[in-house]
C-alpha cells in the first residue's frame, strides 16, 4: 500500500466505472421496464464497483469507463434470470456474476498484457482459469459451511416470521414503509367519512345519555 499514482488511478477508476455502470443500468432499466428506479441506480453503482475491483489499478480511465458500460449490459440479464432464486439482496448476480465479468474484462483492458493492448489471449486465459478456480473453491467451502451450520442449527427462520418481517419481530421497528404488518395509507374520502360517522355516533350517544 502506498499513496502513489497507482492508488490515485485506482480511486479514479472506481468512481469512473461506478458512474458509467449506474447511468447505463438506468438506461437499460428505462428501456425494458419503462421507468427509472432508485434501487436500480444503487444496484448499477454497486455492480460497477464490483466489476472494476480486479482492474482498478491496471486499466486506464477510459478502460474503466468502458468496463462500467459493458459490465452493466452483461450483468443486467442475470438479474432477470435469477429472480426466482431465494436471494433477496441479489448477492449472486451482483457480486458473483459481476466479479467474474470484471475479472474477464481485466484481461481485455489491462494496460500491460491486455487483449486490447496487444497482449493477446494469454492474460485473458489466465483470468478465466483463476476465476473458475476461485468459483470452485468458494462453492465447495460454502457448501461445507452450510451443511455444518444446518446440522447444528436452523438455516432459515420460521415461515410466519419471514412473512411478517424480521425487522419488526426481532428489532421492533419497520425497515420499509410498505411493511407487511403495518398500513401507511394516506387519508381518503372513506377515512373522512368514517371519522364523520364516528363523530355523529358520539353526538347521538351523548344526546341519548342527556335524555
Amino acid at each position: 500500500l502506498a499513496a502513489n499514482s497507482t492508488a490515485a488511478l485506482a480511486l479514479i477508476n472506481s468512481y469512473q466505472a461506478a458512474a458509467s455502470c449506474l447511468v447505463t443500468w438506468m438506461m437499460i432499466e428505462r428501456i425494458f421496464r419503462k421507468r427509472w428506479s432508485a434501487i436500480g441506480a444503487v444496484t448499477g453503482a454497486v455492480v460497477g464497483l464490483v466489476i472494476i475491483t480486479p482492474a482498478a489499478g491496471f486499466v486506464s480511465t477510459i478502460g474503466a469507463f468502458a468496463m462500467g458500460i459493458i459490465g452493466a449490459m452483461m450483468v443486467y440479464p442475470f438479474f432477470q434470470f435469477t429472480s426466482r432464486i431465494d436471494d433477496s439482496l441479489d448477492t449472486f448476480p451482483c457480486h458473483g456474476i459481476s466479479g467474474f465479468f470484471g475479472t474477464m474484462l481485466t484481461g481485455c483492458f489491462a494496460m500491460e498484457g491486455g487483449l486490447f493492448y496487444g497482449g493477446g489471449f494469454k492474460l485473458l486465459l489466465a483470468q478465466f482459469v483463476a476465476s473458475m478456480a476461485v468459483a470452485a473453491y468458494a462453492a465447495f467451502m460454502s457448501t461445507l459451511i452450510f451443511l455444518f451450520i444446518k446440522f447444528v442449527m436452523r438455516t432459515r427462520v420460521h415461515k410466519d416470521w419471514e412473512d411478517a418481517g424480521l425487522d419488526e419481530l426481532v428489532h421492533g421497528e419497520s425497515a420499509y414503509v410498505h411493511s407487511p404488518t403495518k398500513s401507511y395509507s394516506s387519508p381518503t374520502k372513506s377515512t373522512h367519512a368514517n371519522q364523520e360517522s364516528d363523530s355523529s355516533t358520539s353526538e347521538s350517544e351523548a344526546s341519548t345519555s342527556n335524555v
